[in-house]
Formats: C-alpha cells, structure tokens, sequence
C-alpha cells in the first residue's frame, strides 16, 4: 500500500474487517446501536475476540462501545469510523 492507495477491506486484520463491515451494517440499520453478543453472531467473532476489536477500534476513535453498570454493552461507529467505513465498503456495493 502506497501512501496515495486507499485502504482496502482485505488489508486489515480479518476480526477487524468483520467487525468493521458489522459495524457500518449496523449504522444503516433502522434498529439502532448493536448488542455485543448481536455483533458476535453477526461478524462471527467468539466474545473476547469482539471485545479486544472494539478496545482498539476504541481507543483509535472509530468506534464507541457503551457497556451499561449490568454488563450489557453496545457498539457504534464513530464519525471518524463512519467515513473509513464509507472508504472500505461503500466502493464494494455495502451501502
């Protein structure tokens, strides 16, 4: 990858991609935010591995994750995430 190529789905970690395109499905979803364990289900990702995504995508501010004081928790993109989304995905005919 050059420094003028954009990024590509295929590029990234696997769990990352899967979340990612999980993700940017949820933001165009009418339902909301998604659950962990729906993000789990739909990405195909055990639990901790979900969880350690999410801290990254985190901690680089392309994702918000909420977890509630019973340990329910939900996951978005950020504004930041919502437009590498839009790179990665959109091109690909996902929304």
């Amino acid at each position: 990858m050059t420094a003028d190529a954009p990024l590509q789905a295929e590029q990234l970690d696997p769990a990352i991609a899967a979340l990612l395109a999980q993700l940017w499905r949820a933001e165009h979803a009418s339902d909301g935010p998604w659950s962990l364990p729906r993000l789990c289900k739909q990405s195909g990702l055990r639990m901790s591995t979900l969880r350690r995504s999410l801290t990254l995508l985190s901690q680089l501010e392309l994702a918000a994750l909420r977890i509630d004081q019973a340990g329910h928790g939900q996951a978005s993109l950020t504004d930041d995430g919502k437009t590498l989304c839009r790179q990665l995905f959109s091109a690909a005919g996902h929304g």
